[in-house]
């Protein structure tokens, strides 16, 4: 199996927290060995490090469900020229003061020079920077159409399993992420359609606004 798409921490990390990462991915149709991610990430997640894992998450069972999540994704290493891009368009980033952090460019940087790759990421401030970046780097407009947020995660797992596979993941961990939670309980007495509809509007105002046509329709 090809990998398809990369995953960020956020992605993962929450997802693990609220026991929903298994479920996310088989409703985005990704099969075992399609998601991939950055050797950095998978170190920085605690892959082999269980105190790592114990830092990022709030229980045992947390910190092991994202052990058993890592071993799932398919480790990359950049190749001595995408370090070599990677590096110097964060240099510009830097100098323009653009929010966005190097493990994320990292894998924009990635995807945009393998190609054919989506970009999963849980970072809407990076997202919301995209159209700033691509005007100091204009190799990045490939991925037009090509990210995928949280929030449409969560929007295709309601879709595909219902509210109730929602309500279980935020009860699992209400904590993990704010605003799935929120409009969750916003939302919830709506049913279904009232919480993919208060995702959407999160979509529209906070990444599709300052930033249009770089989410991929899922």
């Amino acid at each position: 199996m090809t990998v398809s798409t990369l995953v960020d921490n956020d992605v993962v990390i929450k997802l693990a927290q609220m026991d929903a990462y298994a479920d996310v991915m088989n409703c985005i149709g990704a099969e075992q060995g399609s998601i991939g991610s950055l050797k950095p990430m998978l170190r920085y997640m605690g892959i082999a490090d269980a105190r790592r894992r114990a830092k990022l998450t709030k229980s045992q069972a947390e910190a092991d469900r994202l052990s058993e999540v890592l071993y799932t994704i398919v480790e990359l290493e950049m190749t001595d020229e995408e370090a070599r891009v990677s590096a110097a368009v964060m240099k510009q980033v830097l100098e323009a003061g653009h929010d966005i952090q190097q493990g994320e460019l990292a894998l924009m940087v990635v995807a945009t020079c393998r190609g054919g790759l989506d970009v999963c990421t849980g970072d809407k401030r990076a997202l919301r920077s995209i159209p700033l970046l691509e005007k100091l780097w204009s190799e990045v407009g490939v991925l037009r159409g090509m990210f995928i947020c949280l929030e449409q995660l969560f929007m295709r797992l309601c879709g595909v399993k219902g509210l109730g596979r929602v309500r279980t993941a935020v009860l699992t961990a209400p904590d993990a992420d704010i605003t799935v939670t929120f409009v969750y309980r916003q939302t919830s007495i709506g049913g279904d359609e009232a919480f993919k509809k208060g995702m959407r509007l999160v979509i529209e105002e906070h990444i599709q606004g300052p930033a249009p046509g770089w989410l991929k329709s899922l």
